[in-house]
C-alpha cells in the first residue's frame, strides 16, 4: 500500500491533470476508478480527500444546474425536511432536466449516485459514461457551460430500466434551496466516485439497506 504522502501527491497530480486527445480516446472509467490513488484508503478518508480535490479543481456556481452536468452541491434544508425519511446533504448528481410542479415551482431533476454502494455506483457511472461518451469526450477537461439535451430524464430512465432499483437514485431539488455547487468535468469523475453522501436521519449503511429492499 502506498504511503499517505505518496497518495496525496498522486491525488493532486491526477486532480489537476489535463488530458490529451489520445488519453481521452483511451480513457476507461472503470479502470480509472480501480487504479485511483485513494482506492484502497478507508471510506471516510477517501471521501474527505475526494471532496477536497473536487472543490480545489473546479469552480463554484450558483446558476441552474444543466442537463449533462455531474454536480456536487450543498442541500442542507430541503423544503419538506421534516417529512422526509432521509436525505443527502451533499448530493453528487447527474442532472437530466428541469420540471415544474403543479404550483409552478421549478425542480431540477437528477440522478444522485451517493444512494448506491460503491460496486453499483461504479457500474452506473460506467453505463452513463458509455451512453453519453460523445458528450463526455467533447467536454472532458472542462464543461462548456451548455446544456446537453441527449442527457435527459428519458435517457436516464432507459439506463435505469436495467434494474428497478436504480430509480432509487432519481431525485428532485429546488434551486433556491441549493447553496454552493461544483460542476465536475469527466476528467474528475473517478475522483467524484469516491465521495460519499452526508445523510440526514439515516446512516450510509442504512441508506444502502433501503436501496437493497427498494
Amino acid at each position: 500500500m502506498p504511503s499517505t504522502l505518496g497518495t496525496l501527491q498522486n491525488l493532486k497530480l491526477l486532480a489537476s491533470h489535463i488530458y490529451t486527445d489520445d488519453e481521452i480516446d483511451n480513457f476507461d472509467i472503470r479502470e480509472a476508478i480501480s487504479n485511483h490513488p485513494i482506492a484502497h484508503r478507508p471510506v471516510n478518508t477517501r471521501s474527505r480527500l475526494a471532496y477536497q480535490q473536487i472543490m480545489k479543481n473546479t469552480k463554484k456556481t450558483t446558476k441552474y444546474l444543466l442537463p449533462g452536468q455531474l454536480c456536487m452541491f450543498y442541500y442542507n434544508e430541503p423544503k419538506f425536511k421534516e417529512e422526509l425519511e432521509y436525505y443527502d446533504k451533499t448530493p453528487m448528481t447527474l442532472f437530466c432536466g428541469i420540471t415544474r410542479t403543479k404550483d409552478n415551482t421549478i425542480r431540477e431533476v437528477g440522478f444522485n449516485l451517493h444512494y448506491f454502494p460503491p460496486f453499483t455506483r461504479a457500474r452506473i457511472l460506467e453505463l452513463c459514461y458509455v451512453a453519453f461518451m460523445p458528450y463526455w469526450e467533447k467536454n472532458f477537461n472542462e464543461h462548456d457551460g451548455k446544456p446537453n439535451t441527449h442527457i435527459s430524464y428519458k435517457a436516464i430512465k432507459k439506463i435505469c430500466s436495467r434494474s428497478d432499483k436504480l430509480t432509487f437514485g432519481i431525485k428532485m431539488y429546488i434551486p433556491i434551496l441549493r447553496s454552493e455547487a461544483w460542476v465536475i468535468p469527466p476528467r474528475l469523475f473517478s475522483t467524484a466516485f469516491y465521495t460519499e453522501g452526508h445523510f440526514s436521519k439515516a446512516t450510509m449503511n442504512q441508506i444502502f439497506k433501503f436501496w437493497r429492499t427498494f
